[in-house]
């Protein structure tokens, strides 16, 4: 703080006393004026405060404060002035008393910055970390001779909410706050505009200061710059401290952070191909948080398979078996579901679909949900489970979160409601483990209870397959509303397969295969596949009958000769 030069100096405030002329007017500036004139080198002694008693009590009146305030006022515009922030030690110096005299006015300061007269800045120089300056907007109604109302914080919309936290982060990341002082003023930011649609459901959603801090900042880049996937080099300078920085940026690329559990946050990226250093909003939060801002339209999750690519198969059941797949085609028309599902809801009920096909390898449980989705004309998104499954703690978890995410983000971009396909899904359905000690199968049971979890919610048609029915955990057979048992085809079932297959022969021979060879559709499709291939190399007279006994005698190979492995 810059020092007036006087003539005389004085420790005992035995100074000149400034009193205003008859035809001089009083205002903010002339007070001030004198009231640093007087309590500069002052040691704010008892008689110098008498001498300025007249002008406090009009800045005091003025501006709403008291009048030590309307003291420290003055100390920090004059401070101010010279264009840096004043920290307790300039004061001390200007009106030469102990800095711990100074320190005694922190409640006054801090109310003062509260009411915004002041505000409280990061130095990036100096012995002390923070100082005050006193706000643009102060100083101008110190000159107009005005008092000051504070601008309000209260957003009129929701992109105006996001505009005034960006201010906020904008100073963080030039250093002129720190963290601190940025949690101060986002909590009044949150608190000014409680009405908005995405601060109450960010209230709802229970989380710690700085991960509210996270969401909003993230949720900033994708309302004001269409920004969805957020590295975690924007989160960093959130936080001024290397060790908090850490402790918040280190369990989300380690998959454990509570924005991660919560389904708030996801790694970015494919599944497959997951950023572990960067992180996007889920759909889940964005359709909780910002339902109506203009946000960059979401990549529909890959359908794997289009009902207009599968080929049409006849397919061979007992009656019992064609009659459940025939009611399940009917149930999946358009007009039948939205009917039921209607129905459903009007009595309070579970609106998804839930399937099992078990049975046999082979016996066409995967053909029968293909030709489901091509005669009901509805995608399949189709679940693999080997890249489901992570080394990296959590991370399985997570990605069978995004699986039922992607799935309904994919529901919505669909003009039919898609099946998903949990194919082979033996790994997620079998039994749960009572007390898991293994990290293995803590992630197995973790797996298997978000799966449940979604199940009970599920609002789509949902099928799985498993060869392994008698390992079923009895919480997923409950909630499986249709389950379909594919038994291994009869004999008579076999020799109309063989002839769907292969045309060219006859029925002596297509009972003799089907009565010699207990096998299964799968099984006659890899013989006929030979078949194929043979007459393509060979010409369509090198596929005789005894090729065909040749091809399923190597297709029992497997069976007939299993070497045993161990001791005898």
């Amino acid at each position: 703080m810059r020092k007036y030069n006087k003539s005389k100096k004085s420790s005992n405030c035995e100074k000149e006393i400034f009193t205003m002329n008859d035809n001089e007017k009083t205002t903010m500036l002339t007070s001030i004026e004198r009231i640093l004139k007087i309590v500069e080198d002052s040691k704010l002694l008892p008689e110098c405060m008498e001498n300025i008693k007249e002008y406090l009590m009009y800045i005091s009146e003025l501006q709403g404060i008291s009048s030590p305030q309307a003291l420290l006022l003055s100390l920090f515009v004059e401070g101010s002035s010279c264009g840096d922030s004043v920290t307790f030690s300039n004061l001390a110096n200007f009106v030469d008393c102990p800095k711990v005299r100074v320190m005694q006015f922190q409640a006054e300061i801090d109310d003062l910055v509260k009411r915004r007269f002041l505000k409280k800045v990061k130095r990036k120089y100096g012995n002390e970390s923070f100082g005050y300056i006193v706000p643009s907007d102060v100083m101008t109604s110190i000159v107009s001779n005005c008092r000051f109302v504070p601008k309000s914080m209260a957003a009129k919309d929701g992109i105006q909410f996001f505009q005034m936290f960006f201010d906020l982060t904008h100073q963080r990341k030039e250093e002129e706050i720190d963290t601190e002082m940025l949690q101060e003023e986002f909590d009044k930011l949150l608190e000014a505009n409680s009405n908005l649609r995405y601060v109450k459901n960010l209230e709802k959603m229970n989380l710690p200061d700085n991960s509210k801090l996270l969401v909003t900042h993230m949720a900033r880049y994708l309302v004001l710059d269409q920004q969805e996937n957020i590295p975690t080099d924007s989160l960093v300078y959130l936080f001024d401290d290397r060790h908090e920085a850490y402790n918040e940026i280190h369990p989300l690329e380690a998959g454990r952070h509570i924005l991660l559990r919560k389904r708030i946050l996801e790694f970015a990226g494919k599944e497959e191909f997951l950023n572990r250093t960067s992180f996007k909003l889920t759909a889940k939060a964005r359709g909780k948080l910002l339902k109506g801002f203009s946000l960059p339209k979401q990549e529909a999750p890959m359908v794997t398979i289009k009902a207009k690519s599968i080929v049409e198969k006849t397919l061979f059941f007992n009656n019992e078996v064609g009659r459940q797949i025939e009611d399940l085609s009917e149930l999946l028309d358009v007009e039948k579901l939205t009917a039921i599902q209607t129905r459903l809801k009007e009595h309070g009920r579970r609106t998804g679909f839930a399937c099992l096909f078990y049975g046999a390898p082979g016996t066409g449980k995967t053909e029968s949900v293909l030709q489901l989705a091509r005669k009901t004309g509805r995608d399949i998104m189709q679940v693999d489970m080997s890249e489901i499954k992570s080394k990296w703690v959590g991370e399985s978890e997570q990605n069978i979160k995004a699986v039922f995410d992607n799935y309904r983000s994919l529901c919505k971009a669909c003009d039919k409601t898609p099946i998903l396909l949990f194919n082979e899904a033996d790994a997620i359905l079998g039994m749960r483990m009572g007390k898991a000690l293994r990290a293995v199968d803590k992630m197995e049971n973790a797996i298997q209870n978000i799966v449940l979890q979604e199940m009970e919610t599920l609002d789509g048609i949902m099928i799985a397959t498993t060869n392994l029915e008698q390992s079923l955990d009895s919480a997923f057979e409950r909630r499986f509303i249709y389950k379909v048992r594919f038994d291994r085809p009869d004999i008579g079932q076999r020799k109309k397969i063989w002839l769907s297959m292969l045309p060219t022969l006859s029925d002596d021979m297509a009972l003799q295969l089907a009565t010699l060879y207990d096998f299964s559709g799968g099984q006659i499709e890899n013989i006929v596949r030979k078949c194929d291939v043979e007459s393509i190399l060979y010409g369509e007279s090198s596929v005789d009958a005894d090729k065909i006994q040749r091809f399923c005698q190597e297709e029992t190979i497997l069976k007939n000769n299993i070497s045993r492995i161990g001791f005898v």
